[in-house]
């Protein structure tokens, strides 16, 4: 068995000191133990370029072996095993990202990772979520037994619904509120996608504040009413579906500020009457807030 190349441990470099014995020791084979090849020699000088030469096949070989693995390839050779994935670099994503989504690391379930992936990828999505029903009923959103829903804001249509029958073979259905339309390779195959109505909201809440534990005073009501907006907004935004509760306000809120406590909250549908919690979404809707329908009260 070898100690070089492709061993149970991987792939072991021979070193240029092995490689440069072996060559001295196949001269002396050749030509008797007498032969001259210090590296002053003339057979030494040559000695040390076949050495250079084999030693950078090596670190070529090693190369080779190395981009087939994706704790280990980099760049090019990392994309072209994502795409084996059906996963594409997003844009500016460094090396370790992608290796991180190519392994899965961390992630119990590859299936929904990848699906996510390629759908928040699409140029023009901003938000988006995978729900699948595997069970044999109808479940709590509407998704029919054996169904599965892609969930997108922004980007075009056709280009998320090529996406999804990338990962929803035929004989599973899609459940969603848009019907598209896509042609691969001559085979025609329609796709719903989901594409929530946006459910602009507003809310009151009333906190009781006090200093933290180190007297340092609380934070200013503009600051609580930035928290709660951040935290209802962007990648953390409630789903579609996703009732928005007062558990989840002071989550949101008592997360960043321990010493703020929230008594109270009530809200509602802009263009509605402030009524108590929770404001219900459904599954073919998103809750959207701004600023301005934040109100902050102390007590």
């Amino acid at each position: 068995m070898t100690d070089y190349g492709v061993v149970v441990s991987g792939f072991s470099r021979k070193p240029l000191s092995v490689i440069l014995g072996e060559i001295e020791q196949s001269n002396i084979a050749v030509f008797g133990p007498g032969v001259i090849q210090t590296a002053q020699s003339p057979l030494g000088q040559l000695n040390g370029l076949r050495a250079d030469l084999l030693a950078a096949a090596w670190e070529m070989f090693e190369d080779v072996y190395q981009s087939y693995d994706p704790d280990q390839a980099e760049g090019t050779r990392l994309d072209i095993l994502a795409r084996l994935r059906l996963i594409t670099r997003a844009t500016d994503e460094d090396d370790t990202s992608l290796r991180q989504a190519i392994t899965n690391l961390g992630v119990p379930n590859t299936r929904d990772a990848d699906f996510y992936r390629a759908v928040i990828n699409i140029d023009g999505v901003t938000w988006a979520k995978i729900y699948s029903n595997d069970t044999g009923s109808t479940d709590a959103n509407g998704l029919a037994a054996h169904s599965v829903s892609v969930v997108a804001i922004g980007g075009d249509d056709v280009e998320i619904a090529l996406v999804a029958r990338q990962y929803v073979v035929p004989g599973i259905s899609t459940f969603g509120n848009t019907m598209v339309s896509t042609e691969v390779e001559g085979f025609c195959r329609s796709m719903q996608i989901m594409r929530p109505d946006d459910v602009p909201v507003f809310l009151n809440v009333t906190v009781s504040k006090t200093n933290d534990s180190a007297g340092c005073p609380p934070p200013s009501n503009a600051a609580i009413a930035q928290t709660l907006l951040a935290g209802l907004t962007g990648a953390t935004r409630p789903a579609n579906g996703q009732d928005i509760t007062l558990h989840m306000i002071r989550t949101i809120i008592s997360c960043v500020y321990p010493n703020v406590e929230v008594t109270a909250a009530t809200g509602n549908r802009v263009g509605s009457g402030a009524a108590a919690m929770p404001i219900v979404i459904g599954f073919d809707e998103i809750a959207t807030i701004t600023l301005d329908k934040i109100a902050i009260t102390a007590v």
